[in-house]
């Protein structure tokens, strides 16, 4: 028996965690755009919190629309607090990106053992927790959009370590399970490998020089931007039909 799917609601509700900079704000900018409620989570940058609230508020013409979120989405009670005040607040969410992660770079041989552990902890733990808490209302309303931001590591190890490219691989394992699962429900779950988006991560604080080696590292022009994440996001988030794929958005770099 084919389950009959729910149409799009008609005002999204979204989550994006680590949605105050790079590739999340440009994420939670997208979504306000539609109109959609946003509710954006951060760790400890208020300053940059409050700059992120001012410009998602601007998009959205509605102040009661965006919600900030303060606190560690590697921590289960943190991120059950967080979807209880969403749900209350804004309404169950139909869209979550589990974009919040650390990139810390670092050789093997540096790597201690509580390193590791905060690296898994953050940038796949805490995409487990929310979708965990998120699945539940989306398998109940009949539709959901679930984004794992991984990167181009999962593939080919990366440049930042074998703690981060590790985690980002599990995202993929992640995406993957849950997509078959979900897929009846009307739940899609889909990844996105970004690689080398100078606007963003690190990256955004390389100079010009160390930049010149990331450009050896792609097949095209240029290097990525957050807006060229953001349509491959936007691209996901419009078909129904597009499940358990990790989308590539890397300037070929996983062909080199």
């Amino acid at each position: 028996m084919v389950t009959e799917t729910k149409q799009t609601p008609e005002t999204l509700v979204g989550v994006v965690t680590g949605g105050i900079k790079g590739i999340g704000l440009g994420i939670a900018a997208a979504l306000a755009k539609r109109g959609a409620r946003v509710a954006v989570t951060y760790r400890s940058d208020d300053r940059a919190a409050e700059a992120a609230r001012d410009h998602l508020e601007s998009l959205c013409g509605n102040h009661g629309g965006i919600l900030l979120l303060k606190g560690d989405v590697g921590d289960p009670a943190v991120v059950t607090s967080h979807y209880e005040e969403v749900n209350k607040t804004l309404g169950a969410p139909h869209v979550l990106v589990n974009n919040a992660g650390v990139m810390p770079q670092q050789a093997f041989d540096t790597i201690t053992d509580r390193d590791w552990e905060e690296t898994i902890r953050i940038n796949l733990s805490g995409a487990f927790y929310w979708c965990a808490r998120a699945v539940p209302a989306m398998k109940a309303l009949g539709f959901g959009r679930i984004v794992n931001i991984a990167s181009v590591a999962a593939r080919g190890g990366g440049v930042i370590g074998p703690h981060y490219a590790a985690s980002k691989a599990g995202l993929l394992g992640l995406t993957r399970y849950a997509a078959r699962e979900l897929g009846p429900s009307g739940v899609t779950v889909n990844a996105i490998n970004p690689a080398f988006i100078e606007d963003a991560g690190i990256f955004a604080h390389w100079s010009d020089e160390k930049k010149e080696g990331l450009r050896q590292k792609v097949v095209v022009p240029t290097l990525g931007h957050v807006a060229d994440v953001v349509r491959a996001f936007e691209y996901l988030l419009d078909s129904p039909f597009v499940t358990g794929v990790a989308l590539d958005v890397n300037g070929g770099s996983f062909m080199i």
